[in-house]
């Protein structure tokens, strides 16, 4: 039905209505009351000014937002007598006119006819503006650098560290904010999308948070940090270690980094090539701190490197550090699996939350091999000694602190995840009721707009018959196994596009790319491309490969006589 408007009443005090439709030029017209017609829905009041501004926008304060009731034109009012109702609107009113949010909005508004860009530059102080700048321009630095967003964070600490002022925001590059990221805008304006954070991701958050905890572990990610640097850095130490290598008899593997930015898989075969080389390491170690070639510096170095090798403390943390990383690692490469649902990863968290749990009583395998070796008093060739100047790590505070963030960055919150929880028989009682779950499902397929009747009969089936899936209730589980555990196959297309774009294929279109990167993750294996759809297309148009062409007499190069030399 028609709506007609038939009062506009001003935000001031006495709240005393207006004859006219239209505001004034510079008055505050905030709140709209309209009459509607038989059978019209009712609109709320609301600020006229703060519905058109939205947000307050560059000259946001520090708890200043623009209120949605206001906004969205949404104030109520008691729904008791007319009196007490205006006495109510008024007092909300009033507030409102003095706030600083519908100041900032009158501000905008009265500016809105000449230059807003000019007035907002001037308004806002040129600190705001230069450190903003800052964050933009390292963040433009990455893009023209081709390198990773991941480093955002880095490179702001770094600068800060050097004395630039960066500000207090615009540093993460996890955009999953509660107040402005891209989850929550999506999820305002699609209110049935799920998010979800890659757990993968998760799990590093885990880990990270557990290190800074047990600081003796951050000494150990110092050493093993220079021993990376110093064969990553270096080809000349490379060549010795692998003639280390070949005295006394061991393998060598790459040293990456450890417990950086990579995933935990990665600090695993760090460590693990530690442990593997250790042997190998020491030898060098003691081999250059003999070498007179070198500076006194870089012998005294070494010598403090194989001190710390031999050192009982140090192979322990090793050991230790192996089988928890051992375990995070399995965890991480299941997780990045194809086929990994919620609960499937729900049930792979828990069980590795219950394998460290049970180092705290009975030593991993590696740890084990260490107290062994500490006992006789050598590992292999190296011999070990006690050094009072390193401060070994606390196993099981390291390993509880690694439990409680698992926990805490991992656990499954919300309705959503613990309704879908239902469908995993591990989750059910000794002697689940027939109804067991009817309420979560419904919750389900409203969610997924099934059919609530069919997926509450096939429920029923299968607490009867738990061995075999229902079809009634298959459209619900496959919904369930869409909804994605990490962003690793993101990860691994990201990857792909870098080894595809490479320096000599720079001028490959967009369209190119994404064409070779679907044949290179969805494409059939060689032996089952059948091309003979393609073939037909392309004979349409196009020659056969038996057809005769122009052939073209090759130019021979000037120095084909050097050929009969060779």
């Amino acid at each position: 039905m028609k709506r007609k408007q038939t009062t506009i009443f001003q935000c001031f005090p006495k709240f005393s209505p207006s004859t006219t439709t239209e505001e004034e030029p510079g008055q505050a017209a905030v709140l709209k009351v309209t009459e509607n017609e038989p059978g019209a829905t009712a609109k709320l009041p609301g600020c006229a000014l703060c519905s058109a501004t939205k947000s307050t926008g560059v000259l946001t304060e520090q708890r200043v937002s623009m209120s949605e009731e206001w906004v969205h034109f949404k104030i109520q009012s008691s729904d008791s007598s007319r009196s007490t109702s205006l006495a109510s609107l008024r007092n909300k009113i009033r507030r409102h006119e003095t706030s600083r949010a519908h100041k900032i909005a009158q501000e905008l508004t009265e500016k809105g006819g000449q230059d807003l860009v000019g007035n907002l530059v001037r308004a806002v102080s040129e600190t705001v503006f230069a450190e903003t700048d800052s964050v933009f321009r390292t963040a433009y630095y990455l893009a023209k650098m081709n390198l990773p967003f991941t480093d955002h964070d880095s490179l702001i600490e770094l600068q800060e560290k050097n004395g630039a002022n960066m500000g207090t925001s615009l540093h993460s590059s996890v955009m999953l904010g509660k107040n402005s990221g891209v989850a929550t805008r999506l999820t305002a304006r699609y209110p049935n999308l799920f998010t979800w954070h890659c757990m993968n991701h998760r799990l590093e958050l885990a880990v990270s948070d557990a290190v800074n905890e047990v600081q003796a572990v951050n000494h150990l990610k110092v050493f093993l940090e220079k021993i990376h640097n110093l064969y990553s850095q270096s080809n000349k130490n490379s060549r010795e270690l692998l003639e280390a290598a070949q005295e006394v008899g061991s393998q060598v593997l790459k040293i990456g980094r450890v417990l950086s930015t990579r995933w935990v898989a990665s600090s695993f075969r760090s460590v693990k090539a530690v442990w593997t080389s250790y042997e190998a390491l020491n030898r060098h170690f003691e081999n250059a701190a003999g070498d007179q070639t070198r500076s006194g510096k870089e012998r005294q170095t070494y010598r403090g490197l194989a001190r710390r090798m031999q050192s009982k403390e140090f192979l322990c943390d090793l050991g230790l550090m192996f089988d928890a990383l051992s375990e995070l690692a399995n965890l991480s490469q299941q997780l990045q699996a194809h086929s990994v649902t919620l609960l499937r990863a729900d049930h792979l968290l828990k069980r590795t939350i219950r394998v460290l749990a049970s180092f705290k009583d009975t030593q991993g395998e590696k740890l084990e091999e260490a107290l062994t070796a500490q006992a006789l008093g050598h590992f292999g060739s190296v011999p070990l000694e006690s050094n009072a100047k390193l401060t070994p790590i606390n196993a099981k505070q390291f390993l509880q602190s690694l439990i409680n963030n698992l926990e805490k960055h991992l656990s499954f919150d919300g309705e959503m995840l613990h309704d879908l929880s239902v469908l995993d028989t591990g989750n059910w009682p000794s002697t689940p009721g027939i109804r067991h779950g009817e309420a979560q499902v419904k919750r389900l397929c409203r969610r997924f707009n099934l059919g609530e009747e069919q997926a509450v009969n096939g429920m029923r089936d299968f607490l009867e018959h738990p061995d075999s899936e229902p079809e009634s209730l298959k459209p619900l589980i496959q919904c369930m196994k869409t909804i994605p555990c990490s962003t690793a196959e993101c990860e691994r297309g990201f990857s792909l596009m870098n080894n595809i774009c490479t320096d000599k294929r720079s001028t490959l279109l967009l369209s190119n790319v994404s064409n070779l990167m679907m044949i290179s993750i969805n494409g059939p294996p060689v032996t089952l491309f059948e091309p003979r759809k393609y073939v037909t297309t392309w004979l349409r148009s196009h020659r056969s490969a038996t057809q005769a062409r122009r052939q073209c007499t090759p130019q021979m190069p000037e120095y084909k006589h050097i050929w009969k030399a060779l």
